[in-house]
């Protein structure tokens, strides 16, 4: 019994191959770049400040993963005005415009503690909208 257990566990290491019920996570078996491409929904106030908008604001969720793909999705097919018109109406108070964006992020800066703002560059902005008060 012991080595019918230990063929399973071994096997999709041995195959390459990942598959239920047993997983090699092939995601994390690879380097990743040091900086990464990433969208994000801005919030900009009268005085020209920015300020990333919530996952609650991007999405109506808690989960980065889904708000980032709302934001990906967008982007990708050609829908960020439209988002950018729906986070508008969701925008928090003292908002004026909403942008879509995705900018170069660090994430060796962002794991030693530095915050989104400081490790953002490249910001390529693929939505712009007013918020309407």
């Amino acid at each position: 019994m012991i080595g019918v257990v230990l063929v399973a566990v071994l096997l999709p290491a041995a195959r390459n191959r990942d598959s239920f019920p047993l997983s090699t996570y092939p995601m994390y078996a690879h380097t990743r770049d040091a900086t990464v491409t990433m969208p994000a929904a801005i919030g900009v106030d009268a005085a020209g400040g920015a300020r990333r908008l919530s996952m609650a604001t991007i999405a109506r969720t808690d989960d980065p993963l889904i708000a980032t793909s709302v934001l990906r999705n967008a982007i990708g097919s050609g829908a960020a005005e439209a988002l950018c018109a729906e986070i508008a109406l969701r925008a928090p108070v003292g908002i004026r415009q909403v942008e879509i964006v995705e900018e170069r992020v660090d994430l060796v800066e962002a794991a030693a503690g530095a915050g989104l703002d400081e490790i953002g560059s490249g910001r390529t902005v693929h939505a712009r909208c007013e918020v309407a008060r």
